[in-house]
C-alpha cells in the first residue's frame, strides 16, 4: 500500500510541475506579443530572461517534488493507463494558468509604460510582476481541484522558502545599483509595488476562487 502511495504522489508531483513549467514557458512567449504589435519597447531584456530561466522557472518546478500527497488520493480510482499524460483536464489548467500570467504582466507593464513611457521603470515593473505571478501560481497549482486553505499554505516548505527567497531578492536587487545595471532594472515606490502585487494575486488566484465556489456547490 505504501508503495502504491508513493507511486501516485510522485506522479501526481510531476504532473503539477510540468504543468506548471509549461505555463510559465506560454506565458513567456504570449508576453512579447501585444507590444510587438503595439510598436512599444519589449518587456523584458535578453539578461532578465536569462534570470527567470534559472532563477523561476526551473528552481518552481522542482519545488512539487516536495509536495505532500493530497488527501483522499488514495480513494480515487487507479489512473487509467490509456489515459494521456496532458489530459484535457491538465491543458486546461495549463492554459489557465498561462493566460493569468500573461495578463498580469502585459497589463501592469502597458499600464507603466503608457503613463510614464519609462522603459526602465516599465521593464522591473514587468520583471517583478512575472516574479510575483510566478508565486501566486506555484501556490495555486498545487492541486487542480483542493483550495490553497485546505491544503494548508506552509504544508509544502520548499516551496514557501522557494518564495521567501524569491521576494528577499528582488526587493534587495531593485534596491542595489549593481544588480539594476546588471539587469537593467531601476527601484520602485511604493505604489508600484502595490500595483504588482495587487495585479499578480487577482490575476492568478481567481483559480482559488474558482475551487472553492466548486466545493461549495
Amino acid at each position: 500500500e505504501n508503495a502504491v502511495s508513493q507511486g501516485r504522489k510522485l506522479y501526481s508531483n510531476l504532473r503539477k510541475g510540468v504543468r506548471y513549467y509549461l505555463a510559465c514557458k506560454a506565458a513567456l512567449v504570449s508576453i512579447f506579443l501585444v507590444p510587438i504589435l503595439l510598436g512599444v519597447p519589449l518587456p523584458f531584456a535578453p539578461v532578465q530572461i536569462i534570470v527567470l530561466e534559472l532563477f523561476m522557472d526551473l528552481a518552481a518546478s522542482a519545488t512539487f517534488v516536495a509536495e505532500p500527497q493530497e488527501k483522499g488520493a488514495m480513494k480515487k480510482p487507479p489512473a487509467d493507463p490509456a489515459e494521456r499524460f496532458m489530459s484535457p483536464t491538465m491543458l486546461n489548467g495549463l492554459f489557465a494558468g498561462a493566460f493569468s500570467l500573461f495578463l498580469a504582466v502585459t497589463a501592469t507593464y502597458l499600464f507603466t509604460w503608457f503613463t510614464t513611457l519609462n522603459e526602465p521603470l516599465a521593464r522591473t515593473v514587468a520583471f517583478a510582476t512575472w516574479m510575483f505571478g510566478h508565486i501566486f501560481l506555484a501556490f495555486s497549482f498545487r492541486s487542480e481541484n483542493v483550495p490553497l486553505v485546505k491544503q494548508g499554505v506552509f504544508s509544502n516548505r520548499v516551496m514557501l522558502l522557494w518564495a521567501l527567497l524569491v521576494v528577499v531578492v528582488l526587493v534587495v536587487g531593485t534596491n542595489l545599483v549593481f544588480v539594476q545595471d546588471a539587469l537593467q532594472i531601476t527601484s520602485l515606490s511604493l505604489q508600484y509595488w502595490a500595483l504588482v502585487i495587487g495585479v499578480s494575486f487577482a490575476a492568478t488566484f481567481w483559480m482559488e476562487l474558482k475551487k472553492i465556489l466548486q466545493r461549495s456547490t
